[in-house]
């Protein structure tokens, strides 16, 4: 066997050790649905926004709660009330912010990630490239 043949059975090898990689999908991230009420500012269509990027609505909840310095709670039909007015440009920028630390892969961009607790630590594993990484607590 010479060298050139060699060369090929273990690039040929080291390529089907790989994992496959899932075609890249446009991003089609819901905008955020604010609504104001007496004074109370509500995001109506937060069940939606989770279930896109598979994130427990309450940790998206809690991090514009702690965002915005108010309280809130999410309501029975699954809006987020948020106790005081906050501009539609201050939740968008909390928004992005989790989106951009909590969701998206710092590997390969993509937003199908997981996020699990193991001990103390956050993980965001990706489900397009499998890079893990660690993201601090909300």
């Amino acid at each position: 066997m010479s060298v050139i043949d060699d060369y090929g059975y273990l690039l040929e090898r080291a390529y089907s050790k790989l994992q496959v990689r899932r075609e890249a999908k446009p991003i089609d991230l819901p905008d955020l649905d604010i609504d104001y009420a007496a004074n109370k500012t509500i995001v109506k269509n937060l069940q939606q926004i989770s279930q896109r990027i598979n994130r427990n609505p309450r940790i998206i909840a809690r991090y514009f709660l702690k965002g915005s310095a108010l309280s809130g709670a999410i309501n029975p039909s699954g809006a987020l009330e948020i106790y005081g007015k906050v501009s539609k440009k201050s939740l968008q920028d909390l928004y992005r912010r989790f989106i951009q630390t909590y969701v998206r892969c710092p590997t390969c961009g993509s937003i199908d990630t997981d996020m699990a607790k193991k001990g103390k630590i956050w993980i965001i594993k990706c489900l397009a490239c499998g890079a893990e990484s660690t993201v601090e607590a909300i």
